[in-house]
């Protein structure tokens, strides 16, 4: 059974790339939830902090939605053998 890096190596760079847009985007979109939650601004972070939240919230989707996302594009593809991570 293929691990989860080698399933992965398999997988074209521009599916990567579209998956990372994707993956940012949605981790903007929670830091600015959590920010209008909190009451504050976003002008009252600066770059660096902002981009540390992005960061962090980024990290927190990687699992789950990578995996998700490999075992679609893998079974739509016909590769459900690999797919049964």
């Amino acid at each position: 059974m293929a691990t989860y890096e080698e399933i992965l190596d398999k997988v074209p760079q521009s599916v990567k790339d579209k998956f990372l847009i994707k993956k940012r985007e949605r981790a903007i979109e929670i830091v600015k939830e959590k920010i209008s939650q909190s009451g504050k601004d976003l002008n009252d972070f600066d770059d660096d902090e902002m981009e540390g939240m992005i960061a962090d919230e980024e990290q927190n989707l990687k699992g789950d939605q990578l995996k998700a996302i490999l075992v679609s594009l893998l079974t739509m593809e016909g590769l459900t053998y690999l797919a049964e991570l």
